[in-house]
């Protein structure tokens, strides 16, 4: 029994050394697809702007925008900057710089929620180019 207790440790996929590699790839994958996500949540913001749509859909939009964000820091944790990722070790250094501008992000994202329930385009806009700018910045700060 006990060498038995010892093969399933030993083959454990939660145990082996081999899924720390798996792990890692998952949550770089994990913040790509986040990424993505947000990209295409960005360029569906821009051409309702660019329309005046300011609907529930637009708000649904930003909403999902701002959830991305306040998720965003737990996609980086220190074991997973490790292969293949884009994601510069600077932001363990700065981890604190790093979670204040995705907190950023998410109340500018709140912000244009708001701005929509407004129906203050003038001011979605500046929230929208807050958020559009903050992509540039983090990415020049924080990425290889």
């Amino acid at each position: 029994m006990k060498f038995l207790i010892l093969l399933f440790f030993i083959h454990s996929p939660l145990i082996g050394h081999e899924n720390i590699d798996l792990i890692d790839s998952e949550v770089v994958q994990e913040r790509m697809i986040s990424m993505q996500k947000l990209n295409k949540l960005m360029s569906l913001a821009n051409k309702k702007i660019k329309k005046s749509q300011l609907d529930d859909e637009t708000v649904d939009i930003f909403s999902k925008i701002e959830h991305i964000f306040i998720d965003y820091p737990s996609l980086f944790p220190d074991d997973s900057f490790q292969g293949v990722t884009k994601a510069s070790t600077d932001i363990i250094d700065n981890r604190d710089v790093f979670n204040a501008l995705a907190n950023e992000h998410a109340i500018n994202a709140g912000l244009a929620i708001e701005s929509v329930k407004a129906e203050d385009i003038d001011q979605l806009k500046i929230y929208f180019n807050k958020l559009y700018s903050s992509c540039k910045s983090c990415h020049s700060r924080f990425r290889n």
